[in-house]
């Protein structure tokens, strides 16, 4: 019964953690593109280079067909 009891408390102090932080977010109006989101002046590439973090490989042999 402790139990029970000890998870309808955290129940409850959780729901009103997350009213508060649901109270602080602000609204965004949806964006159809990503360009949308960001002006020329936030964004500053000065590189134009792909680094890849990880390359994956599958080979497998290629079967000949035999001639009669």
């Amino acid at each position: 019964m402790a139990i029970v009891i000890g998870v309808i408390i955290a129940l409850i102090v959780a729901a009103i953690i997350l009213a508060g932080m649901k109270k602080q977010m602000q609204p965004v109006e949806r964006k159809h593109e990503a360009a949308q989101y960001t002006t020329k002046e936030d964004v500053k590439i000065s590189v134009k280079d792909d680094t890849y973090l990880r390359t994956e490989r599958n080979a497998r042999a290629i079967e000949q067909k035999q001639q009669s």
